[in-house]
């Protein structure tokens, strides 16, 4: 191959490599933007199952090995937190912004939530700010971890 054709296949070479790639970035984008509607709607079942003492649905949200830290600094199973939601004072919520970051079949959700409870006639609200661990298992994203703090 004559020498004069080498820079300009090595031109084309590196146009088409950075179309590819611009490509997959592209669609690791469109990827992340869906698990993250997809992780925001589990967050909004999740509160909604905590509000309405929905034992069940939180059931199929989280992992059997989920651990949380709760806002008392304390850790707590998931069997802990099932008897916690059938047995709680919460009133109403209201869910905060949130933001999801993806890596790969982990992903790390951050978000708040303004809490109303109702206990022993006394109204009470209060905001938490909170971290939930995400690992897809089996093509379904499954909670494996949360922390969560309240803000006085």
């Amino acid at each position: 191959m004559p020498r004069r054709f080498i820079a300009p296949i090595c031109f084309l070479s590196l146009i088409l490599s950075a179309g590819v790639l611009v490509h997959a970035k592209q669609h690791q984008a469109d990827s992340d933007a869906a698990i993250s509607q997809t992780l925001q709607g589990v967050e909004r079942a999740w509160l909604n199952a905590e509000k309405n003492h929905d034992a069940a649905t939180f059931d199929k949200l989280v992992a059997d090995d989920w651990i949380a830290i709760t806002p008392d600094g304390k850790r707590q199973t998931k069997a802990e937190r099932t008897a916690e939601i059938k047995s709680s004072d919460l009133d109403s919520v209201t869910m905060g912004e949130m933001k999801v970051r993806v890596f790969g079949d982990t992903a790390v959700v951050t978000g708040s939530d303004d809490e109303t409870t109702m206990k022993d006639g006394k109204k009470s609200t209060d905001h938490y700010v909170w971290t939930d661990v995400f690992v897809k298992r089996d093509g379904k994203w499954l909670a494996v971890a949360s922390q969560t703090a309240q803000i006085k």
